[in-house]
């Protein structure tokens, strides 16, 4: 078979095909079908990968605009366009697979939350789990700038994609491919093991809750995009730590500015109640093998 006829299946496509159906095998088609449901209010979610594919198509768009009449036929913008779109659209479809977990029917599958579990792991390894301790430390000042820290976890992902994209697209596919398989690897931690974290499970045991008019307005976005029991791993650890290994790839200058933003973002999984330390031990280890396993495949697909 030719070359030109080959389909171009890549590694991410298989992958959000294989998450997809793992999905529905775990919660069960007739589950799916009854139940699965995306809340409306969710949708602005994937501007955060729509809005750097807007952008390059529109720069691609004014490249065009400004040609000389003989440089360049309408199709050629056209296929840079299509080629944006391909490279992107298994990262916004995976947004699709994250948002099945707003769905009620996985308080179904697993009714029982696995809080006191992760609680007693804490307690057994460290003492006391460190959003607890850090509450005597809590000042309104230190919870806006850790909020947002978090709130970053949304935004240095596709600001670091946008910028490999350009630079290099197979260190963009890598990178994306690395967060996919960190993902899968978050989803089957969130099935398998729901829980709120300790900010929702034990709030009661906390003194007063976190202060400060500007970290809540900041937290209700968070809250807004998260799903209801994405605790076990963290992702927010699993994909900021890839961001941190993808920016010194890009170059050291990268790498120091990412750092005390992806260092904030650790702090504030733990001081803003959200996960427990096991849950960010487990993120690393997510990290970890999702760099090595994309690296696997991406070699895997060189032979297809």
């Amino acid at each position: 078979m030719s070359s030109s006829s080959r389909i171009d299946v890549r590694a991410e496509d298989v992958l959000v095909a294989l998450a997809a159906l793992g999905l529905a095998l775990t919660a069960g088609i007739g589950a799916v079908a009854h139940s699965l449901t995306i809340d409306q209010s969710a949708y602005w979610q994937f501007s955060y990968f729509a809005f750097p594919i807007a952008i390059l198509i529109f720069a691609a768009s004014v490249r065009f605009a400004f040609r000389s009449s003989e440089a360049m036929s309408v199709a050629v913008p056209l296929r840079r366009a299509a080629t944006i779109l391909r490279d992107w659209l298994p990262f916004l479809l995976f947004l699709g697979l994250y948002e099945s977990f707003q769905a009620a029917m996985w308080r179904d599958v697993h009714p029982a939350l696995r809080d006191p579990a992760l609680l007693r792991i804490d307690r057994a390894l460290f003492g006391e789990t460190p959003a607890f301790v850090l509450q005597r430390f809590e000042r309104p000042w230190l919870t806006t700038a850790l909020a947002f820290c978090y709130l970053l976890h949304l935004v240095l992902p596709p600001v670091l994609a946008t910028v490999l994209y350009v630079r290099d697209r197979l260190a963009f596919r890598a990178f994306l491919l690395t967060i996919l398989v960190a993902s899968i690897i978050g989803f089957a931690g969130y099935a398998a093991v729901p829980a709120v974290g300790p900010g929702s499970y034990y709030a009661d045991a906390f003194a007063h809750p976190l202060t400060g008019s500007v970290s809540r307005g900041v937290l209700a976005i968070v809250d807004a995009a998260r799903a209801p029991r994405d605790v076990f791993p963290s992702l927010h650890i699993a994909i900021s730590t890839l961001v941190l290994l993808f920016a010194r790839r890009t170059g050291r200058a990268w790498f120091w500015l990412m750092l005390p933003l992806v260092m904030g973002n650790w702090m504030a999984t733990v001081y803003l109640r959200y996960h427990y330390m096991i849950d960010v031990i487990a993120g690393w280890a997510a990290a970890a093998i999702a760099y090595a396993v994309a690296d696997a495949l991406l070699r895997l697909e060189r032979r297809w």
